[in-house]
């Protein structure tokens, strides 16, 4: 029994220190240092370059989800 509740709380502590690197992940770019940048703009300078800003932001998206999905993956050992 004590093996079982020893095994229950080192998962639990597996799973919070997951969670606290995504909330670090989270806090990692703050308005103060990258304000909101004009979407507009951005759109016509790199439509301009033969950008889209959809393929910018759908490659942005896929690092930050894959980047969770591993270190979910890791707290869940289906590493």
């Amino acid at each position: 029994m004590i093996k079982e509740a020893k095994a229950l709380v080192d998962h639990y502590e597996q799973m919070q220190d997951a969670l606290q690197s995504i909330v670090q992940w989270s806090e990692a770019y703050p308005l103060s240092v990258f304000p909101e940048p004009d979407l507009k703009k951005a759109r016509a300078a790199l439509d301009a370059a033969g950008i889209s800003l959809d393929s910018i932001s759908a490659h942005c998206m896929r690092h930050v989800v894959t980047s969770v999905g591993e270190i979910a993956r890791r707290a869940l050992g289906h590493d």
